[in-house]
């Protein structure tokens, strides 16, 4: 479509195209007044396709405050990526603005919610523990509103992200388990497009090698309790079960600390012991006693703060990323 013609689209064409009014789209982009949420895909579907933008809409032509900070999740069933809300809440809380909240269970879409957040004018934008395609780099590079990228190594000059150091933290599980005294073992990872599971897999394995432990177990979940109680069972069927896993989330340690104790009939952590990762609440539970590492969320809560109120405050800020230490939390299954 020629930029002339983009440029001819108004709200009238989007209306007629989604079968509203022209005082809906208005109320839409403007967010004065109540629109059901099924009206509001509509018109930003036909918005989408029309190629429209409403100049509020659009940093080149002037951004308003909204005093809105989006906040997009990809894996909200996670308690982890519940408890990230809660602080970064109380963050945009304390920062006088307002909290849009946006998630969907598939990685796919994550191009098609941003494109909707923008439609929001929002004053910024904040995605957990994704990394962004090269489509929406580009979008987000014309309408300049500040991006955070929560929970993910994204090394760029124009957006900032802050996330634990999965390398070293999964080094710092294998010396762990060596100390203690384990001789074979197993990783249970997430999604392999999951930039966190590579990390935390790479630095146990790379680690255990310079131990004298060359081979390891190895099975896929997808951050769920039950996937992580497949993968034990996979293991099984693999042949002999490492004495110790280490899995890239805790919900997946309990699925298969569950898998081993109960269809398995294995003691933990006598026949085998298991570590998680983001030392959630249910780790404590006397039923778990899950050792874990913990993630920095404050701190990493706080670099976000401080980066945004910088952008702002109009201070020229660079992007690039931070990489901050996690911690082990040792409790009875190791």
């Amino acid at each position: 479509m020629s930029q002339c013609v983009k440029n001819s689209i108004t709200s009238k064409d989007v209306a007629r195209l989604a079968g509203v009014s022209q005082a809906t789209v208005s109320r839409v982009f403007s967010r004065r007044g109540y629109v059901r949420e099924g009206t509001v895909q509509k018109v930003l579907e036909a918005a989408r396709e029309l190629g429209y933008q409403p100049p509020a809409a659009s940093k080149e032509l002037g951004h308003q405050n909204t005093n809105l900070i989006a906040v997009v999740s990809l894996n909200f069933s996670n308690p982890f990526y519940q408890t990230l809300l809660v602080r970064l809440s109380e963050m945009v809380s304390s920062m006088g603005k307002q909290l849009l909240f946006v998630e969907s269970p598939y990685e796919q879409d994550l191009d098609d919610i941003l494109y909707k957040v923008l439609q929001y004018n929002v004053d910024a934008v904040i995605v957990l523990s994704a990394a962004l395609s090269p489509r929406m780099s580009d979008k987000f590079l014309r309408v300049k509103i500040p991006l955070v990228l929560f929970n993910c190594q994204y090394d760029s000059r124009y957006f900032f992200s802050v996330c634990s150091d999965n390398v070293d933290a999964g080094s710092m599980v294998a010396d762990y388990l060596v100390a203690k005294g384990y001789d074979s073992f197993g990783f249970i990872s997430g999604k392999p497009s999951r930039q966190t599971s590579v990390f935390r897999h790479k630095g146990f394995a790379d680690t255990l090698a310079r131990h004298g432990f060359d081979k390891i177990a190895f099975a896929s979940g997808d951050y769920s309790y039950n996937s992580g109680a497949k993968a034990l069972m996979q293991m099984y069927r693999q042949g002999k079960l490492p004495r110790a896993i280490f899995c890239a989330n805790d919900l997946m340690a309990f699925g298969a600390m569950d898998a081993a104790r109960y269809k398995l009939g294995l003691r933990v952590p006598q026949d085998i012991a298991f570590v998680g990762f983001d030392s959630l609440e249910q780790a404590q539970w006397s039923s778990y006693q899950l050792t874990s590492v913990a993630q920095p969320v404050n701190e990493m809560v706080e670099y976000t703060q401080n980066y945004l109120q910088r952008k702002f405050a109009g201070q020229e800020t660079s992007g690039g990323y931070v990489l901050l230490k996690t911690k082990m939390i040792e409790r009875s299954s190791a």
